[in-house]
């Protein structure tokens, strides 16, 4: 692979659950639920609140992105839980 390519990852979530962390080297995430509910959960506490599951209904999702290839993303969880439950998933790594 040259230096400084990204490589994207894309894949179709049903009935599973994905985990990203630090040593996926995942510097961009795209989650879209396509059908059913899909629930994204960070790891991250803020000002001391503990994080909880936001769930996406159909056509919604969110984009994040890593600051640096040394800061990947890290402590994210996506759940398309049933088999009625789709999510379309695309990473890049570097």
């Amino acid at each position: 692979m040259p230096i400084g390519s990204i490589t994207p990852f894309t894949y179709t979530l049903t009935n599973e659950t994905l985990t990203i962390t630090a040593a996926d080297n995942i510097l961009r995430l795209t989650v879209m639920c396509r059908q059913g509910s899909v629930t994204f959960l960070g790891s991250a506490t803020f000002q001391g609140i503990s994080p909880n599951a936001i769930t996406f209904s159909p056509n919604q999702g969110v984009t994040i992105s890593a600051p640096s290839t040394s800061v990947p993303i890290d402590g994210v969880t996506i759940s398309a839980a049933t088999g009625g439950d789709i999510a379309d998933v695309v990473l890049t790594t570097q």
